[in-house]
């Protein structure tokens, strides 16, 4: 298994090997993909990520699905549901399609479209995605941050580095060197994941918007142990590890 990392999605089309082929997984910690993991964990039917904001609202109202995102860290005007992972609770979407439009996750996973597979990564999925990529005998992974605003996001790296780490511990891997910086990242903070998510741009944006509760909920690891896999149409549904 080669394992890479590509440190913001705007790097993606430079991203050793390319995405077509590889087996590709997205994370975006702050919130887009700690979202995904936590609606599937509730019940949700699936979740359409659409990048442009009134595409996704014609898609929702086309498909009859809840219609959730954010701009600027906050719900837009007409939308069901925001990008706070705790709002996608069984009561707001079992059973329900989402449609999630957000300012980087969904322009991250857009970017892999011609990934052989893709999945959402996050903190509190870590070991059920490495698990998945492992079961599959997946030859070439690579893991790409969604960043914010075209930089590298520190708390995306982590979550990296946290998914190569458990990947290093179940399969013999071959890592690049974004790959070992990211793991270098994890472990030098893995003891204090709330106090990276506290001093990194996203998280500093979101405790200024009165969110900190979220950086609680999305830096719990492993606790949502949910395979979130994109289907041929698009769709993130839940997965098992065989």
């Amino acid at each position: 298994m080669r394992v890479d990392v590509v440190l913001c999605a705007e790097q993606v089309p430079a991203a050793p090997g390319g995405v077509a082929g590889s087996h590709a997984v997205v994370i975006d910690v702050l919130r887009a993909t700690s979202t995904i993991a936590r609606a599937l964990a509730s019940g949700c039917a699936g979740v359409l990520p659409v990048a442009e904001l009134e595409q996704a609202a014609a898609r929702a109202r086309s498909l009859g699905a809840l219609l959730g995102g954010e701009r600027g860290g906050l719900a837009p005007s007409g939308f069901d549901l925001g990008n706070s992972p705790r709002s996608y609770d069984a009561s707001a979407c079992a059973g329900r399609l989402v449609v999630l439009s957000t300012t980087n996750g969904s322009r991250a996973i857009e970017a892999c479209a011609g990934a052989a597979s893709l999945q959402a990564g996050s903190l509190l999925n870590a070991e059920a995605t490495a698990r998945a990529l492992v079961e599959r005998r997946a030859e070439r992974v690579l893991l790409v941050c969604a960043g914010r605003r075209g930089q590298v996001s520190a708390d995306d790296a982590a979550a990296a580095g946290c998914i190569a780490g458990t990947l290093a511990l179940r399969a013999a891997a071959e890592f690049g060197d974004a790959a070992r910086l990211a793991i270098a990242l994890f472990d030098a903070w893995r003891h204090d994941l709330h106090g990276l998510l506290l001093r990194c741009e996203a998280g500093r944006h979101l405790v200024s918007l009165g969110l900190q509760a979220d950086l609680d909920d999305c830096v719990q690891v492993d606790s949502v142990p949910v395979v979130a896999e994109r289907g041929p149409d698009g769709v993130f549904r839940r997965g098992r590890p065989r």
